[in-house]
């Protein structure tokens, strides 16, 4: 949980995307509709059932007379030499006489009869569509392997035939085989004008399962890793120095290079210098003292227990930024018991709320105020937690007493403003947001959400020239404020704009986002989705995958790897010389040249 505000950029990242994204369900053609797809329904089963013939013929029998030649039981018997005696003529009138009946076995759900005859069939035309019937008693038959070899042959006959698609698609579906289902889903959907809903929600559907393996698979053997420093710092940001040594020196002076006191400290001035190295380091330190503290014989000690409280403390803290929470949880159970402190209790109140125990979160942060009932931040981040759940009455009432106990405590200023516009009380959070800015004048954050703010309400101009206030005022200070953050939100403006010029400046934004904070997940999603518009679908891919492995949430990571496997599709699309014929046919209906160009 943020020590920030919720970012209405983050509430609304899918609208974003929107207009700068993928769409996972049209895959490769996005752009030439330009039309964004979010329904994840159960697939439809696909066309698996032959058309009835209109028609009507009676069961096959010995006593009926037959146009083709039958073995003793009554089945087709169609020899090579039977099919050399024929003419072209005879062939097809031939074929169409087992078709049908092969049909009258399909309706009557006696599929390994009907397979006799449209194989019979097949054997004296080589029809797309006698490949498709028995393609769908094979599907009946849960014969899977059987359907992809005779709906791929029926598709070498008729590249759009799209029937046959949607069936191997189940069938490559059933065997787990869902980067092949995609590809043939999505062409389904190219052909289909994208006005193929039911085949769409099958694509999703069946991209969110593949992305789900992919990432399943992938935490499997996952090293837990720190987040941007941004959202670290952003962490700490409500805490002093004082706070964060709570007693410890501040200066490893005379201290023993090899003890846990030394190496508890020099972790607490890495986390003060806010510096995009200084988290890593800092987590290293912390994991050093912890050993020295469990290698100590005599751990009776007052003097003990507490640094090692402390040790597991930060510990804790680390750990839960790297999405860890039971082992977080351990740690802070363990601190409280070897010596309990207000922000031991604030801490596990966090781990709480981020798996929406609000009830136990609420006790942890009583338990904080019984010992430190006048500290500023347990008011804060208790209102915090309200304010990302919805009690704002409450989250105001706290924030207020952060506020009264610490008139320095900007994010309570901050989120004071934020409630406010939530409960549309536009000019007060409008003064709220002046009075913040006044009190204090060299604070990124304010004008970053400010900006943010404004960008919800639609006024862009006037939000990009915050974010351009807010990247001065961090790029001037010598620690790490908001980081990126308002590079990412003007490049995400930006990019709205209809012209060539404003997308290639979002994606220069992004850039320098992301060489100055490569871990910024949020600045890499959004430059993939620029990438895309592009043409720069392998640059796209990597950010998508990069993007996945540093996003703290499993549906955010979901969501990135959807977005790097529906572009890998697009990628096939494109290569795929019947299909890539016809996506450039569509763009230059749908947006000429210029559409054209847009796709690379």
């Amino acid at each position: 949980m943020s020590d920030q505000p919720v970012s209405f950029f983050k509430k609304h990242q899918v609208a974003i995307a929107a207009t700068v994204g993928v769409a996972a369900s049209a895959a490769a053609a996005y752009y030439v509709l330009q039309q964004t797809k979010s329904s994840s329904t159960s697939q439809a089963s696909g066309d698996s059932h032959v058309k009835k013939s209109k028609k009507k013929h009676k069961k096959s029998s010995k006593k009926t007379k037959k146009a083709y030649p039958v073995d003793g039981s009554g089945d087709p018997s169609v020899t090579k030499e039977y099919a050399d005696s024929l003419t072209e003529e005879q062939k097809d009138s031939i074929a169409l006489a087992l078709k049908e009946d092969g049909n009258e076995y399909f309706k009557n759900k006696e599929f390994e009869q009907a397979v006799k005859y449209y194989t019979a069939a097949i054997a004296l035309k080589e029809d797309p569509a006698f490949y498709s019937n028995r393609s769908a008693c094979y599907i009946a038959l849960k014969d899977f392997e059987k359907v992809i070899e005779d709906t791929s042959t029926a598709l070498k006959l008729k590249p759009d035939y799209t029937k046959c698609m949607l069936r191997r698609a189940t069938a490559y579906e059933q065997l787990g085989k869902y980067e092949e289902a995609m590809f043939d889903l999505t062409a389904a959907t190219i052909y289909g004008g994208f006005n193929t809903k039911p085949t769409e929600q099958s694509l999703e559907r069946i991209l969110k399962t593949y992305s789900y393996e992919l990432v399943a698979d992938k935490l499997k053997n996952r090293v837990p890793q720190l987040p941007t420093a941004s959202a670290i710092a952003s962490f700490f940001a409500g805490y002093s120095e004082d706070q964060l040594f709570d007693g410890l020196p501040k200066s490893t002076d005379g201290l023993d290079p090899s003890s846990a006191e030394f190496f508890l400290v020099s972790a607490v001035k890495k986390i003060c210098e806010r510096s995009y190295t200084g988290y890593e380091e800092a987590d290293s330190f912390i994991q050093q003292a912890l050993s020295v503290y469990e290698a100590t014989e005599d751990k009776s000690s007052e003097e003990f227990k507490s640094g090692y409280s402390l040790a597991l403390e930060y510990s804790c803290i680390f750990d839960f930024l790297k999405s860890d929470p039971l082992k977080a949880l351990e740690e802070i159970e363990k601190a409280l018991s070897l010596h309990p402190r207000a922000r031991s209790y604030v801490f596990k109140a966090m781990i709480y709320a981020d798996r929406q125990d609000v009830s136990d979160a609420e006790k942890c942060f009583e338990s904080a105020l019984e010992l430190q009932p006048a500290a500023s931040d347990i008011y804060y981040q208790r209102g915090q937690m309200y304010y990302l759940f919805s009690q704002l009455d409450k989250a105001e009432e706290d924030f207020k007493k952060a506020k009264e106990l610490d008139p320095k405590n900007m994010y309570a200023y901050i989120q004071l403003a934020c409630i406010q516009y939530r409960k549309e009380d536009f000019a007060g959070s409008e003064k709220a947001f002046q009075e913040a800015k006044k009190l204090f004048p060299t604070s990124p954050e304010i004008p970053n959400y400010y900006g943010e703010i404004l960008a919800d309400r639609g006024e862009f101009d006037k939000a990009v020239e915050q974010f351009i206030i807010s990247h001065k005022l961090e790029d001037a200070l010598p620690k790490i404020s908001v980081g990126v953050t308002p590079l990412v939100n003007q490049a995400a403006l930006v990019a709205r704009q209809p012209t060539s010029e404003g997308l290639l400046g979002a994606i220069e934004l992004l850039e320098k986002a992301t060489d100055i904070d490569p871990k910024s997940e949020l600045a890499k999603i959004t430059l993939a989705q620029l990438k895309l518009q592009v043409g720069k679908t392998e640059d796209a891919i990597k950010l998508f995958e990069e993007a996945s492995n540093l996003a703290r949430s499993l549906d955010e990571k979901i969501q990135a790897t959807s977005f790097a496997e529906a572009s890998k599709i697009q990628v096939k699309i494109h290569t795929d010389p019947v299909l890539g014929a016809k996506i450039k046919e569509m763009i230059e209906q749908h947006g000429g040249p210029q559409a054209l160009g847009m796709m690379g």
